[in-house]
C-alpha cells in the first residue's frame, strides 16, 4: 500500500518536499534577520581641513602633504575617508572638489552633505542629495546615482547613520544605506530611538512613528528591521535602554496612563501616572496617586504602589512607609531590615549599596557587615575595593572584607578610565598609580593620564612617560604600540627613538617626545619648542613650534592635529 502511494503520489511529495525546503529556509533567514547587524567600523582619516595662519582653509592628506590649497572660506569634509571636499569660498557659495582640484557631480544640480547630527558638523558618509525640477534624489561618493529625484526632501535620519528620511506628499519614509525604501511613505514623523551600543553604535535603533489623527499624534513603534510592534495607538511611546538583553522594553501611554511593552506583549498594565527604568537594578518603578511600586523585568510586582518614597542601589530597595519610615528590600521582595539612613546609592558591586545618614556620613553596607566610620564620601572602585574621604579632607581605599589597604594621605583618588587601577593625588602634586592588585606600580610629579585605547593607559608628565594595562600592570611602549617602525627611550634624561629590536635609530638628545602616531608622525621637544619627525627617523620640522598644549601634541606631517566635532589640522609658524 505504502509503495502504491509514494508511487501515485510522487510528484505531490516531490512538491511538498520542496514547500517545506523554503518554509524552512525562510524561518531560518528570519530567525538569523536581525543578528546580522553590522559592527561599529571606526572612520578612517584619510584627509584633513587645515586651518593656515591667516585663517583661510586647506585640505591635507594623512601624511601632511597639501591636497587643497588654504584658499578657501571653509571646507567641509564629510567622509574624511573619501576624496569629497566641499569647498566654500563665501558663506553660501561653494565647489566640490577632489584631491586634484578636479570638480566633481558636474552632471548633477544642487550637489549638498548632509548633516546628521543638530549640534555639529557631522554628515551622512554614505550618500549626497541632490536636485532636479524641485524633487531630490541620492548619490554616492563616487558619482553614481542611487536614488532618482523623486522626493519633497531627503535628509539624514538621526540616530541611523547611513539611512535616509525622505518625504514625498507630507508624508514620511526611510531609505536603507542601499536606497531601497525601508518604510513605507505613510507617517508624519520618523525619529530614531536613540537606543546605542559600543559594538553596533546606532544599528539597533528602532524607530518611534507617528500619525496624525483626529485625538492627536499617535505614536507607533518599528523595530531596527522595520517591523511593527506597536501600532500607532499611543500617546506617547520611548524605550528603555537595556543593553545587555536582546528583548526590546517600551514604555507607552494611553488615555494618559502608561504601562510598559517587553517587545509586543503588555507587560505592565497601562494603569500609571509615570513609570522610570532603574538599569542598575533592572526593576520598573511606578507612580499612582503619589504613591511609588516595583516591578522586575518581567512584568512581575515586586513592591506594592504604597511607598512615598524609594531609593535603589542594585539588589537593594530602599523604601519610605506612609508613616515615614524606612524599610530595607532585595529585588525579589523580601524584607532585610529597617534603615537609619536617609538614602542608599548604587556601589557598583552588587553585594554592597551605600548608604547616608542624615549628617551626610557615608557607609558601606551589606547582608552581613557594615562599614561606617564618618565618612563624608564613598565611592566604588572595582571588585571590593571602595574610595573613601574622611573628615579632614583625605582620600584612602578600603576592601570591605579586609579593611584599609591605602591610607587617607592623598588630596585626590580615583579609578583609571576603564581600567582597574586607582590615580592618587598627594598635595605637592605627586601622582601615585596602584594595580589591581594594590600595588604601588608607578610614581610621576604633576601626572597627566591619557587612555589610549580600551587596554592601555598612558601616564606623562612633561619629563616622563610610563603605560600600565587594563589591570593597571605597567608594560613597555613596544607591547602598547606593537606596529611602529621606533619607539620613546630615555637616557640621561634625554629622549630618543630605537626600533622594535632595540637599535637606536634617533640618539637621546630631546627634552622629551611623542610616541609615533596612527599617522607616522612623532612630536620631538628641545628648549620648549616642539618639532616634529616621521617613523623613519627622519626629521620633518626642527623644534620651532611654541605649543601650549595640557596634553601631549599629535602631528600629520608639519601640521598640528586637533579635535572638535571632527579632526582637524592647523598650521604652525
Amino acid at each position: 500500500m505504502l509503495k502504491e502511494f509514494l508511487k501515485d503520489n510522487y510528484k505531490i511529495l516531490v512538491v511538498i518536499f520542496f514547500i517545506l525546503i523554503l518554509v524552512l529556509v525562510l524561518l531560518f533567514v528570519n530567525m538569523n534577520k536581525k543578528s546580522k547587524i553590522p559592527e561599529v567600523i571606526p572612520v578612517e582619516y584619510n584627509y584633513f581641513s587645515m586651518y593656515s595662519n591667516d585663517d583661510k582653509v586647506g585640505v591635507i592628506d594623512k601624511k601632511g602633504n597639501l591636497i587643497i590649497d588654504a584658499k578657501y572660506f571653509d571646507i567641509y569634509i564629510p567622509n574624511p575617508s573619501k576624496d569629497v571636499f566641499v569647498c566654500f569660498e563665501t558663506d553660501d557659495e561653494y565647489v566640490i572638489l577632489n584631491s586634484k582640484g578636479e570638480e566633481l557631480f558636474k552632471d548633477f544640480e544642487g550637489v549638498e552633505v548632509m548633516e546628521t547630527l543638530e549640534s555639529n558638523l557631522d554628515f551622512e558618509k554614505t550618500f549626497l542629495k541632490f536636485k532636479k525640477n524641485g524633487k531630490y534624489g541620492l548619490i554616492d561618493y563616487n558619482g553614481k546615482e542611487i536614488v532618482s529625484a523623486q522626493y519633497d526632501n531627503v535628509q539624514s535620519l538621526k540616530n541611523r547613520p547611513g539611512e535616509i528620511l525622505v518625504k514625498k506628499d507630507s508624508k514620511y519614509g526611510v531609505l536603507d544605506s542601499l536606497g531601497n525604501l525601508k518604510i513605507k511613505l505613510e507617517y508624519d514623523s520618523i525619529v530614531g530611538d536613540e537606543y546605542c551600543t559600543e559594538k553596533y553604535g546606532y544599528g539597533q535603533t528602532g524607530y518611534i512613528v507617528m500619525k496624525k489623527t483626529k485625538s492627536g499624534n499617535m505614536y507607533g513603534y518599528l523595530d531596527y528591521t522595520g517591523e511593527q510592534y506597536l501600532k500607532t495607538e499611543f500617546e506617547s511611546i520611548t524605550r528603555v535602554f537595556k543593553y545587555d538583553d536582546d528583548n526590546i522594553y517600551l514604555i507607552a501611554m494611553s488615555n494618559g496612563k502608561k504601562g510598559v511593552y517587553k517587545n509586543k506583549e503588555e507587560i505592565i498594565e497601562k494603569k500609571y501616572q509615570n513609570i522610570t527604568f532603574a538599569d542598575n537594578s533592572d526593576l520598573f518603578v511606578v507612580k499612582r496617586n503619589s504613591k511609588y511600586g516595583i516591578y522586575n523585568m518581567n512584568g512581575k510586582l515586586i513592591l506594592d504602589t504604597k511607598y512615598t518614597n524609594y531609593s535603589l542601589a542594585e539588589k537593594y530597595i530602599s523604601v519610605t512607609t506612609t508613616d515615614d519610615k524606612k524599610e530595607l528590600y532585595d529585588v525579589n521582595g523580601n524584607k532585610l531590615s529597617s534603615l537609619d539612613y536617609v538614602t542608599i546609592q548604587p556601589s557598583g558591586n552588587t553585594d554592597c549599596y551605600i548608604a547616608i545618614d542624615e549628617d551626610g556620613y557615608y557607609s558601606i553596607i551589606s547582608k552581613t557587615d557594615k562599614y561606617e566610620d564618618n565618612y563624608t564620601y564613598i565611592s566604588f572602585a572595582f571588585d571590593n575595593y571602595f574610595i573613601f574621604k574622611n573628615e579632614e579632607g583625605y582620600y584612602g581605599l578600603l576592601n570591605i572584607y579586609s579593611g584599609i589597604v591605602i591610607e587617607p594621605e592623598y588630596t585626590f583618588m580615583l579609578v583609571v578610565d576603564g581600567k582597574r587601577a586607582i590615580e592618587a593625588e598627594k598635595l605637592d602634586g605627586t601622582v601615585d598609580i596602584y594595580s589591581k592588585d594594590i600595588e604601588k606600580v608607578l610614581t610621576i610629579n604633576n601626572a597627566v593620564l591619557e587612555k589610549i585605547n580600551e587596554d592601555y593607559t598612558v601616564i606623562y608628565s612633561n619629563s616622563e612617560m610610563a603605560y600600565i594595562n587594563k589591570d593597571g600592570k605597567k608594560v613597555e611602549n613596544v607591547e602598547v604600540f606593537d606596529n611602529n617602525k621606533l619607539y620613546a627611550y630615555s637616557q640621561n634624561s634625554k629622549w630618543g627613538f630605537k626600533n622594535k629590536q632595540g637599535n637606536v635609530v634617533v640618539e637621546a638628545k630631546y627634552d622629551f617626545v611623542t610616541e609615533i602616531d596612527t599617522y607616522g608622525f612623532a612630536g620631538i621637544l628641545k628648549d620648549g619648542k616642539w618639532g616634529v619627525i616621521d617613523e623613519t627617523g627622519k626629521v620633518i620640522v626642527e623644534p620651532s613650534y611654541e605649543i601650549d598644549n595640557y596634553y601631549l601634541p599629535k602631528f600629520v606631517g608639519k601640521y598640528l592635529l586637533d579635535f572638535k566635532d571632527n579632526y582637524f589640522c592647523l598650521e604652525l609658524e
